[in-house]
């Protein structure tokens, strides 16, 4: 059989010295090449005029116009020709054999291949709790199999499967009702902890904040707008304020199953706790208002620590 053509999106939301170092570790990777790898940038990250120029082989396109993670994902996803298309961010260092994992783990019954998102023990309690509070259902240790959710930052497609449920994602790319409806039509999500990435995003804690009550409030407008009825929504604003003690429930079990990350959790709970408020206050907000946030860019990089990361 001919081997799928394989293309690899690179969502680039952190920043140049982030994008140049994950392009770096997609291009040598072991065991299998990309047919193809397209970045796509958020317009306002400053500096990407000789990334061409570095990386010949990588299609680079600044998507003029639209700066949310979703629009430039929906992008990436347009462009793409792949049989298997990839995605990931540019502020996740894959592991070497990551592309290979992904890969082959497609088959009958999978409707997403995802991996596994670490990231080391060190750095402020903003740092980590940033990390946890976004990536704390990818952690690892993890066992292969079936997996209620996949993200963004680690996760790949068959494209005939993508292009059935296309009215989701052509103009905003929301892995959850994505996911959601490609597992209902085509099999389980499937989550493959040893095709490993690794991030580390160093962001204010104002900015942070901001970024998690913006994508809790886009959370429930998306929800709103796949979920169906007026009363569901209101159920949904009326179970918003028991979502803090669910979410730290679930981060504290997870994080202690790794005896880091558990020391992490408890050192850095104050700013976790806080992200998580803020993040329900969006939800709950886009509940009753079914109004997006102002704007729904990703938190800003501080850009000294992103080149020491």
């Amino acid at each position: 059989m001919t081997p799928p053509r394989v293309s690899v999106l690179v969502c680039a939301i952190a920043g140049v010295d982030h994008l140049a170092r994950c392009l770096d570790l997609i291009l040598g990777q072991e065991g299998i090449t990309p047919d193809e790898i397209i970045a796509v940038l958020d317009p306002n990250l400053p500096g990407s005029e000789g990334l061409a120029a570095r990386f010949p082989s990588v299609r680079i396109l600044r998507n003029e116009g639209q700066s949310t993670p979703i629009e430039i994902a929906s992008r990436a996803l347009r462009e793409a020709t792949g049989d298997i298309i990839v995605l990931t961010e540019d502020h996740c260092r894959p592991a070497g054999d990551w592309l290979r994992r992904l890969v082959s783990a497609h088959g009958d019954g999978r409707a997403a291949v995802g991996g596994a998102v670490e990231t080391d023990h060190t750095g402020s309690t903003v740092t980590w709790a940033f990390y946890l509070v976004d990536y704390y259902r990818y952690m690892r240790p993890a066992t292969e199999g079936p997996a209620p959710a996949l993200t963004v930052c680690n996760v790949s497609y068959r494209r005939e499967q993508l292009e059935a449920v296309r009215e989701l994602w052509r103009e905003t790319f929301h892995e959850t009702a994505v996911n959601a409806a490609l597992a209902e039509r085509f099999g389980v999500l499937w989550l493959v902890p040893e095709a490993e990435v690794r991030t580390r995003r160093s962001v204010t804690f104002g900015d942070a904040m901001y970024e998690r009550y913006a994508f809790g409030r886009m959370f429930a407008c998306n929800r709103n707008r796949f979920g169906g009825s007026t009363a569901r929504r209101l159920a949904y604003a009326a179970l918003a304020p028991l979502l803090p003690a669910v979410i730290m429930g679930r981060m504290a079990r997870r994080a202690f199953r790794s005896g880091a990350a558990g020391a992490m959790y408890l050192r850095s709970f104050l700013p976790l706790l806080a992200m998580v408020l803020a993040w329900t206050w969006g939800e709950w907000l886009g509940y009753v208002t079914n109004r997006l946030p102002a704007h729904v860019n990703a938190a800003p990089e501080l850009r000294a620590a992103a080149r020491g990361a």
